[in-house]
């Protein structure tokens, strides 16, 4: 019998079997790691590549999904607010109402038999998006009628907030109170247009 070292890669088909076996198998060991090596391995690594991405997008479509089931709810939020924005801003008086509408706080203390000592606009207060108007009353009356003064006051078509009220007898034996309040109303700033 022959040693293996005697025997020559070209009369490979007349090895004895087992060194042709294991030679075959050596032979299909080396192919498969070559294949493997380049050109399974790099579709295994495309392949976690794209699973690593189709996780990302599937978390982006499940967030876009979420935003799109609450669009109609944020619709139907941003509706009402502006309902509610348009309401209020039609509360607020411009400037040319301003006359009326101390005319107005003049006649419901009228009709209430209520007496004015001063009703007048004081200096306009700057704020963030709008002028607070402060609005100076004393008057004197019967409780009962600057009670009902002060919800007719409530009651007008644009907003006017008691603030700073004051009352107290015009003397010890008297009914009659001497009310002092500080009011307010609110308008909007008007809008600065771009005059490029």
């Amino acid at each position: 019998m022959a040693s293996y070292s005697d025997l020559d890669l070209e009369d490979i088909a007349e090895w004895p079997l087992i060194p042709q076996l294991v030679v075959t198998v050596l032979f299909i060991v080396v192919i498969q790691a070559a294949g493997y090596w380049f050109y399974l391995k790099p579709k295994v690594e495309n392949l976690e590549r794209l699973k690593q991405r189709e996780s990302v997008l599937k978390s982006t479509v499940r967030i876009k999904a979420n935003k799109v089931a609450t669009l109609p709810k944020l619709q139907a939020q941003l509706d009402e607010l502006s309902e509610r924005y348009d309401y209020l801003s039609r509360q607020l008086p411009v400037q040319k109402e301003l006359a009326s509408m101390l005319a107005s706080v003049n006649e419901e203390g009228l009709k209430n038999s209520l007496t004015f000592t001063r009703i007048d606009w004081g200096q306009k207060q700057n704020q963030e998006f709008l002028y607070r108007l402060p609005l100076n009353i004393e008057l004197t009356g019967d409780y009962h009628n600057i009670g009902d003064f002060s919800q007719a006051i409530a009651e007008l078509p644009r907003i006017i907030n008691f603030d700073d009220v004051d009352w107290q007898r015009v003397s010890q034996e008297s009914s009659t109170l001497h009310f002092r309040v500080r009011a307010y109303t609110y308008q909007f700033k008007p809008e600065v247009k771009d005059e490029n």
